[in-house]
Formats: structure tokens, C-alpha cells, sequence
């Protein structure tokens, strides 16, 4: 059977069974032989020009390619198997690729129901597994391999080279958990961690769990030798993937513990120019000041949303709908200020169009997107969010979309 030879095969007749006998190499078809024969290793691609992740890696993965080409050592070939559902599409997708292809007509290899698809079970893309030249398959994971390391990503296959590379990330990782540098790793500190990357309550549990069985001397906390002992991973990432998500979030989470600092002795007016600027857009597209806008209101509402969003523009008229009503029961009860997170002007501008309220000028850098003001003030990762604040500054609620969706118009009566 085909399983049967693929499973026995070695070397070029086990890529052949898997890829075919003719590989493309730019639009003229060669033999796959002459492509695998002594390389080192060799890379299974399974991507497709629709797929979002597949376009954001496979620039990362040229780049790592062409290096190692570049540099010398140990040799790879890859072979790009493609999942695109037209032959224009993968035509314009391989054009830029600097490796080989299975040719599109060649149908009982590319896809996921083709030969190395059906075999390497790949169900999601971007894949790219890693084998050596007799096609033992040495890496499954390589798309994460490539983004962790670049160029270094071959080094890592080396089983010397791999556990020199996570002995040093290890170190890294007990810097980044040792949070307040006393030499030492607790089980607050591990938790406050996993928190900071967004683990689950009980998968921050487990893994405290699992960490401190690493504590030799019963002390109920780990030193650097205790928490070094092995290498250490959770849910597929690698120690040097937490050692720098850990660093990234605590560095973020400085940086907005400081933006709050700016705020602490401000009120009323102050606090809104501090938070959003001197100026406003009023319809149709004339600046108003801050003052004029939010003065006499008894609440003001900011909204961190963006047109590329889809929950955002879900969401957006229901907000329009809530805040009409509103108004026209008491113009003075509730001023609503946009703070946009879209990327150019013209999407902000088609999107406030549908949006009966003031907003921040796109042009204000400082006062628009993730990293405005508004948005380190209330932490935002995640859009749309609504904030409401008294007229002195005080914030009442950051959970605003929610208290919208579920109380509508009486939303405010409820804070």
C-alpha cells in the first residue's frame, strides 16, 4: 500500500511518495531527487496564500531561509505544499518564495487530502515539519521554531545546541519571574506571571503546581539552581517564549501603573484634557475644545473601538441607539468621546460617520489607540471598550459594553 511505502522508504523515494516525483522550482519542474539528495534536512511548507497566519509567517520564514543559505552549514531544502483553492492564488503566493514547490496540477500531493497532508496529519496552517535527509521526521512544530529562533532555528535540531539554548532560556525565565529581584521565584510571583500572559485560573494552578515540585529544600520558594533543573515548557511554548512574554508584560504593565501616576491629582476638567486633549472633533469635521464638549455633562462615556474590528462594529449601533436615546430625554446627562484604534485616517473617518458623538482628532498620537492615554489610563487590550467617568474624573465602569448590551438605555441608572 502507499502508507506501507511511505513508512518504509528512506531518503528521496520517502519525499517522492509523499511529494511526487517533479517539485517546481520557480515555473520550470525538476526532479525531486535533485532537490533532496543529501541535503541535511528537509522542510514540508503546508500554507496557502487565504490564510492570514500563513501570510504573517511565511516573510518570517523567508528571511530565516535565505540566511541559512547565506551562512553556510548545514543544508536545508523546503518544499512548499500548497492549500490554496485556485492556481492563480498559489501562483502569486509561490512567486515570492525562494524554495520549491509540488507543482499545482500535481493533485494527489497538495492540499490537506493530498499524500503528505493525509500522512504528517496536517489539519491546520501554517505547517512545516522538519525531517532529516533519510526523512526521519525531526521537528513537528516548526513554525514555532522558525519564530522563536530565525535563522538560529536549525541550530536548535542539534540535541547539544537545543539544551545549551534552553539552559539559557531558562535563566532568562527565572529573571524575568523573579519579580522583585531577591533571588528567589514564589508562588505569587509564578501566579502574577501567568496571569500577565492571560492563563486560565486553573492552568495558572496546575503549572504553580508543577513548578514548585522543583523546590528540593522544602523552603516553599525556588532558587535559580532548584528552578533551572530542567527545561520547562506549557501548552507547546518554550522557555525563551515565556521569558520574553513575562518581560514584555511586566514592562507594559510599568508603563501603565506610571501613565495612572500622571492622573492621581487630577479632576474634573483637568483629568479629560490630560486623558483625551485640548481638542475634540465636532460634526461634521470642525475642533471644538475639550471644555466646550464635555462642560455641564453629567457623565462622559470613551470609546475605544476601530472600523476592522468586527465585535466593535456590531456593537457600534447599538451604542448610537443607547446614547440617542439619552439624549433626548437630557442633552446634559451624558457626553460620549471615540477614541480610535484604526490604523490610516480614512477608515477613522468612514467609521466616526456612523457615530452621533464627538471624537479624539486622529492626528493626536499621543491621545488615540492601544497606547493613547485613555488606553494605558484603563489598561485596554481588548476592543470595543467603553469607560464611563463621573464629570469629576472618577471612573465608574470600564465594563461599559457590557452594562449597554445588557440595560440599554438605562445603563447609567445601574452604575
Amino acid at each position: 500500500s502507499q502508507t506501507s511505502i511511505i513508512m518504509s522508504g528512506k531518503g528521496t523515494e520517502f519525499f517522492q511518495s509523499l511529494l511526487g516525483p517533479k517539485l517546481l522550482e520557480g515555473d520550470k519542474e525538476v526532479d525531486i531527487k535533485s532537490v533532496v539528495d543529501g541535503k541535511d534536512y528537509v522542510a514540508i511548507y503546508h500554507s496557502a496564500h487565504w490564510c492570514p497566519p500563513c501570510r504573517r509567517f511565511t516573510p518570517a520564514f523567508i528571511k530565516a531561509y535565505e540566511e541559512i543559505q547565506k551562512k553556510g552549514g548545514k543544508t536545508l531544502a523546503t518544499i512548499f505544499v500548497t492549500c490554496d483553492k485556485s492556481e492563480d492564488q498559489f501562483k502569486e503566493y509561490f512567486k515570492d518564495m525562494p524554495w520549491h514547490a509540488v507543482p499545482y496540477s500535481a493533485g494527489e500531493y497538495k492540499g490537506f487530502a493530498g499524500k503528505s497532508g493525509k500522512h504528517l496529519n496536517v489539519r491546520g496552517i501554517p505547517s512545516l515539519k522538519i525531517f532529516d535527509g533519510e526523512g526521519k521526521l525531526v521537528e513537528s512544530g516548526g513554525v514555532g521554531l522558525v519564530s522563536e529562533n530565525g535563522a538560529d532555528f536549525l541550530k536548535m535540531l542539534d540535541p547539544e545546541e537545543k539544551k545549551k539554548a534552553d539552559a539559557a532560556a531558562m535563566e532568562s525565565l527565572f529573571a524575568a519571574m523573579d519579580i522583585n529581584a531577591d533571588g528567589y521565584i514564589e508562588k505569587s510571583e509564578i501566579e502574577k506571571c501567568f496571569s500577565l500572559i492571560g492563563a486560565p485560573p486553573h492552568i495558572t494552578q496546575q503549572e504553580v503546581q508543577t513548578l514548585m515540585t522543583r523546590d528540593a529544600d522544602g523552603d516553599g520558594k525556588l532558587n535559580k539552581t532548584e528552578f533551572c533543573v530542567a527545561t520547562y515548557s506549557v501548552a507547546g511554548r518554550s522557555p525563551k517564549w515565556l521569558a520574553e512574554a513575562v518581560g514584555e508584560r511586566l514592562k507594559e504593565e510599568k508603563k501603565k501603573e506610571e501613565a495612572k501616576k500622571e492622573f492621581t491629582s487630577l479632576k474634573g476638567m483637568d483629568f479629560f484634557k490630560a486623558l483625551l486633549g485640548d481638542k475634540l472633533l465636532a460634526k461634521p469635521d470642525k475642533e471644538e475644545s475639550t471644555e466646550t464638549v464635555l462642560n455641564g455633562k453629567e457623565y462622559v462615556g470613551v470609546y475605544l473601538s476601530a472600523h476592522w474590528c468586527g465585535p466593535c462594529r456590531r456593537f457600534t449601533p447599538k451604542l448610537a441607539e443607547t446614547f440617542a436615546m439619552i439624549e433626548s430625554k437630557d442633552a446634559k446627562k451624558l457626553a460620549m468621546v471615540f477614541v480610535t484604534c484604526d490604523r490610516d485616517e480614512n477608515s477613522f473617518k468612514d467609521y466616526w460617520g456612523t457615530m452621533p458623538w464627538n471624537a479624539v482628532p486622529f492626528s493626536a498620537k499621543d491621545y488615540t489607540g492601544f497606547q493613547s492615554k485613555a488606553g494605558m489610563f484603563l489598561g485596554v487590550e481588548g476592543i470595543p471598550t467603553l469607560a464611563i467617568f463621573d464629570k469629576n474624573g472618577k471612573l465608574l465602569t470600564d465594563s461599559g459594553v457590557e452594562k449597554v448590551s445588557s440595560k440599554g438605555a438605562d445603563f447609567l441608572s445601574a452604575l
